[in-house]
């Protein structure tokens, strides 16, 4: 009987495995589907599509890797999943594929029984191509998922230079400001000085709090929230800033990580359609953490490093399923009831890697300070001296103990966009529990099906060494699936 679901099929080791892959390049003059299999394949009449030759050219339907944050590292910067397809091309019947555009294309791996039909072929990854590569006889497709979109500049939209709201000629080409969430002390930008007028976001914000010139606080001020601006009364003396709520699409301001990822990855990453996110996760950020958070993005970057600063904050993680939905995490103890157990019946290979020494203190530092001023600049009664002349606040937590049994253990120091001192406090403490005992992270290796481990999935790991006789749970940081060969490497924190 063909398996009705994913699980069902990968949990039969004894189920003959059918590979289909969708390729969608741009071939010249429009995207083109190119169907292939492992075993060739023609979909029938009442299928989608229908009728269609899938040309056994599939040697390596996919092998995957994911991870949660930097190789080598617990927290800190996310990057882009990877992973290859290889096909067959001895007879260099795809070799009009180097004539293609691959980037950013879309792809679909598919899996199912022998002689089970296209419906009964499950989703295992959706993603992006990067591009192609060649010898005389493979092709491999190199594949990420969608955060290789959030690589583009940013921010996209720039001054023209023709005057008036547009910029003098001299900026053309500069980046419009945005701004998201509550910021504090920002260097708007000077748009038309004839005017005295400058600009915080490209779009509608929710308020302008403050405007400062060198550090006090002054009132002769106009806004336009639609646009994101303000025009002073007169022209300054000094240096101006300003304190702003961010970015208000439709109404609706944003300012936690989970709504501020979301708003961006739809505005600015290409991700418009509500099924391209994972909408529990988000929820689920939501609850774990709904303090306000603040950036302000005045100069070229990219969509992953705002999305790291925003993270970061509040411990989470990002990434895409392998449905291509955009989801988001947040790290936690190793608790509960684990999703798989493993031992040495089915664990091939077990490491215990380098760990780092626990931290006895964190320091979350928070409102951050985007114009630091120095005393020659300061106005004689600045609104606030102790916070414009530094670059934030900080918030400190202890583990007590840790310093005695670890002499060389160092603090932790996270550059969070946290506006609020109780928010910082309790992130700082939630942290220290997590890092200010001893943590150990394994590489394994094990004869399980892939497909069905998630980044952040509890597992359970029973070994006769390594003090893991009597089982020990971890959290999944980094995995890497190989179809071919029917292996999962699992990186493991706990």
């Amino acid at each position: 009987m063909v398996a009705t679901t994913l699980a069902e099929l990968v949990a039969n080791p004894y189920a003959a495995k059918s590979y289909i892959v969708i390729l969608s390049p741009f071939d010249g003059s429009q995207v083109t589907n190119i169907y292939l299999s492992d075993r060739g394949y023609v979909s029938g009449p009442a299928e989608s599509p229908a009728n269609t030759y899938f040309a056994p050219r599939v040697m390596e339907a996919l092998n995957f890797q994911r991870s949660m944050f930097q190789s080598g590292r617990v927290g800190g910067e996310s990057i882009p999943s990877f992973g290859t397809i290889i096909l067959s091309n001895a007879d260099g019947g795809l070799d009009d594929f180097a004539t293609y555009a691959w980037d950013n294309r879309d792809v679909e791996v598919k899996i199912g029984e022998k002689g089970a039909n296209l419906s009964q072929h499950f989703t295992i990854f959706k993603g992006k191509t990067k591009s192609v590569e060649f010898n005389d006889l493979e092709l491999s497709v190199i594949i990420r998922d969608g955060q290789d979109s959030f690589t583009r500049t940013f921010p996209p939209n720039v001054y023209g230079g023709t005057g008036g709201n547009d910029g003098s000629s001299i900026m053309a080409g500069t980046p419009k400001p945005l701004c998201f969430g509550q910021v504090f002390n920002i260097s708007p930008i000077l748009v038309d000085e004839s005017s005295n007028l400058y600009q915080v976001h490209d779009g509608p914000i929710e308020s302008i709090d403050a405007v400062y010139e060198n550090g006090a606080e002054i009132t002769g001020f106009t806004t336009d929230l639609a646009n994101g601006r303000l025009t002073l009364s007169s022209a300054p003396d000094g240096v101006i800033t300003c304190d702003v709520k961010g970015a208000k699409p439709s109404g609706s301001y944003k300012q936690t990580v989970a709504d501020i990822i979301r708003f961006i990855a739809a505005e600015y990453g290409g991700y418009s359609d509500p099924a391209d996110f994972d909408t529990d996760s988000f929820d689920d950020l939501n609850t774990a953490n709904s303090e306000t958070v603040g950036v302000y993005v005045d100069r070229f970057t990219n969509i992953l490093e705002v999305f790291d600063e925003l993270a970061n904050s509040v411990g989470a993680f990002y990434g895409f399923n392998r449905t291509g939905e955009l989801n988001v995490g947040r790290l936690t103890a190793p608790t509960g009831t684990a999703l798989l157990e493993l031992d040495d019946t089915n664990i091939i290979e077990l490491q215990r890697l380098p760990t780092s020494i626990p931290n006895h203190r964190v320091n979350v530092l928070y409102k951050k300070n985007y114009t630091v001023l120095d005393e020659e600049t300061l106005a004689a009664s600045p609104a606030d001296r102790d916070f414009v002349l530094r670059e934030s606040a900080v918030a400190t937590a202890s583990s007590a103990g840790t310093l005695s049994v670890y002499p060389n253990s160092e603090t932790l120091e996270i550059d969070s966009r946290l506006i609020d001192s109780s928010a910082a406090s309790a992130e700082a403490t939630r942290v220290v529990g997590l890092y200010g005992t001893q943590r150990d992270v394994y590489r394994i290796r094990v004869k399980t099906q892939p497909f069905t481990i998630k980044l952040n999935d509890l597992v359970k790991i029973t070994f006769p060494r390594y003090d893991l006789q009597g089982g020990k749970l971890f959290r999944v940081i980094s995995l890497f699936e190989d179809a071919a060969i029917n292996e999962v490497e699992l990186e493991l924190w706990g």
